[in-house]
């Protein structure tokens, strides 16, 4: 086999490889934005619950690692008069990442208020409302500054 044939199969199985992983790149970023699904993250724990149930928000909450934060989570939609339907918690190093779907009562809430309620506590560094527009409804607790 010649020099110049081996390096064209060389570079053809490159080119394949690329394609792969950009497809894979492509499909972990939908995942994150369309159902706040972490996966082959450096620096996030891996995050995955099942497809939401119809008429539920998901609602996804990034913290420090410390204790208490799942509780003032959950505080936060008691308070509200909302149900968590399913949630999950996961952690690496000193960043935790939730998960969570929840269930609306009967009185109005407005989800920008609650946002900005759950986002400003010590120690939430972001979140996120999911529904309708995938990637829209991010905030972020910058120093106590609230950003959308």
């Amino acid at each position: 086999m010649c020099a110049l044939h081996m390096l064209c199969s060389f570079l053809t199985s490159c080119i394949t490889i690329l394609r792969i992983k950009a497809a894979m790149a492509a499909d972990t970023i939908q995942a994150y934005l369309e159902h706040g699904t972490i996966q082959n993250s450096v620096n996030f724990p891996a995050a995955a619950l099942p497809e939401r149930k119809e008429g539920s928000i998901r609602v996804t909450v990034a913290t420090q690692n410390v204790p208490g934060m799942l509780a003032y989570i959950s505080d936060v939609f008691a308070k509200h008069g909302i149900n968590i339907l399913q949630q999950i918690n996961t952690s690496r190093g000193d960043l935790a990442y939730n998960v969570i779907d929840v269930e609306l009562g009967a009185d109005t809430i407005d989800l920008k208020d609650l946002q900005k309620e759950l986002t400003m506590h010590d120690g939430v560094l972001s979140s996120r409302i999911l529904f309708g527009v995938a990637g829209a409804g991010y905030a972020r607790n910058i120093e106590g500054s609230y950003f959308v």
